[in-house]
């Protein structure tokens, strides 16, 4: 098994203001798939665990009862109870990681995680997990990703400049190591080791201002890890978009997916 990337709790701190506006969104259509495959009712508990701003939670929040949306980050809380307030008033909103998982949460019928599975101990949250999740529930995995081979002539070249700058981040080398296990391995020694993967491809219209803040919304970008050097990236970047925008939109190719895992023999 792969060691889990060290825990910091704060890795986000300075993240937080800008991972709404930089990250692209889940696609609408990947969340409705996603509640019916798990058979959500309205009734059901949600777990969104390392929910950041709360884009999973306020998404499913309609589909379940009651949710509750776990962060170690408090300024990711106050952006994702501020992205709540007033629609989804049945998500509780609480610090916490997946360390803190035990039986005293309660029972849920799904656990979502979004673009934070590798900063956990994943076998030990899967573990924590099959103790919390009913019988017929699930765990799923949420991701985006540019898609870079789209006849599109800013994607390549934009997504090039954020490895170049990111690549020498710890956690990101361990990630992209040889010997990491991928996410379908962890689960696959796991009580929840039958997968279903659902993936939604859209081109969407973005703006420059977006694209600016996706580098700030990245914990391998941050001033604290760059220096000045942040400074020249989003110089970078900003000369890319601004010779490809109209009006200061550009279109992306955006790929949403979810690996939904389920203990064998749970009905899907």
């Amino acid at each position: 098994m792969t060691a889990p990337i060290p825990f910091i709790p704060d890795r986000f701190k300075t993240n937080a203001a800008h991972y709404l506006a930089g990250r692209p969104a889940y696609s609408p259509q990947l969340i409705r798939r996603v509640a019916q495959a798990c058979g959500l009712s309205g009734s059901h508990r949600l777990l969104d665990l390392g929910c950041g701003p709360g884009q999973l939670s306020l998404a499913f929040s309609s589909w379940v009862g009651a949710g509750l949306a776990l962060d170690p980050e408090a300024e990711m809380l106050r952006v994702a109870a501020g992205l709540g307030a007033g629609i989804a008033p049945n998500i509780e909103y609480r610090e916490g990681s997946s360390y803190d998982l035990s039986p005293a949460l309660g029972r849920f019928r799904l656990a979502v995680i979004g673009r934070a599975f590798h900063w956990m101990d994943r076998a030990d949250t899967l573990a924590r997990l099959d103790a919390l999740i009913e019988p017929e529930g699930a765990v799923a995995l949420f991701s985006t990703a540019i898609v870079t081979d789209a006849p599109i002539a800013w994607l390549a070249p934009y997504h090039a400049l954020l490895e170049e700058y990111a690549q020498s981040d710890p956690a990101r080398l361990q990630r992209k190591a040889d010997d990491w296990e991928s996410h379908d391995a962890v689960l696959a020694k796991s009580a929840f080791a039958a997968l279903e993967r659902v993936s939604i491809v859209e081109t969407r219209r973005v703006s420059v201002e977006s694209l600016s803040a996706r580098p700030l919304s990245m914990s391998s970008l941050t001033r604290e890890r760059l220096g000045g050097r942040l400074d020249e990236l989003l110089a970078r970047i900003a000369e890319l978009l601004d010779a490809h925008a109209t009006d200061g939109w550009l279109d992306e190719r955006i790929e949403s997916t979810a690996l939904i895992a389920r203990r064998a023999g749970a009905r899907s």
